[in-house]
């Protein structure tokens, strides 16, 4: 074995040991929040406010190479809904110091989740910034408040699961001619007869 075909070897084993834990996933602890219930078309809420966080979710953009996705879930679809919107809705329906904003959910344009959903929705979040939303399902009274539960798994992007696999066989070939010259002896012998 040559010596120098250990660096290739080397390399294309990290490539595989990452494409590996790529593929499997690595999935983030679980986080939770307790949310306030919104009431909605009741006695002193006759139109339905919507909940808006304060800060806005960023993804950096260095995390293009990654597919980030989430499993939102809460409590009490029964009673209310929770969603996900570009920060900028922030911008036309700003939350006041309680976390409410002046504006009804048919004014939100929803990236995932809304009213209507039920208890749970998924996202792939890329670079950017997001905030979330929630509010109270028609006729909901309730003032309580109720868990809402984000998992989130990670993984290289495809594109980048592709640049390792090509690049850990192409390696990997490099290091078995090193070692037994099969091609390069078949170039180098139609070579000469050409």
């Amino acid at each position: 074995m040559r010596v120098l075909s250990l660096f290739p070897m080397i390399v294309a084993f990290i490539c595989g040991i990452l494409l590996l834990a790529s593929l499997i996933g690595i999935q983030a602890p679980e986080q939770s929040e307790q949310v306030p219930l919104i009431p909605c078309g009741v006695p002193g809420f006759q139109s339905c406010p919507v909940g808006m966080t304060s800060d806005n979710l960023t993804i950096p953009s260095g995390f293009i190479l990654l597919d980030i996705d989430a499993t939102i879930e809460w409590e009490r679809p029964d009673v209310a809904w929770v969603g996900l919107v570009d920060a900028s809705a922030a911008d036309t329906c700003p939350p006041d110091d309680n976390g409410l904003t002046d504006c009804e959910a048919s004014e939100f344009d929803f990236l995932a989740g809304g009213n209507g959903t039920d208890g749970m929705f998924e996202h792939s979040f890329t670079p950017g910034d997001t905030r979330f939303v929630t509010g109270g399902n028609p006729g909901s009274a309730d003032l309580a408040s109720q868990k809402v539960t984000i998992n989130i798994e990670c993984s290289l992007a495809l594109w980048v699961e592709a640049l390792l696999f090509f690049a850990g066989a192409g390696l990997l070939g490099s290091a078995f001619d090193m070692n037994f010259p099969l091609i390069s002896g078949l170039f180098a012998r139609f070579g000469k007869e050409v």
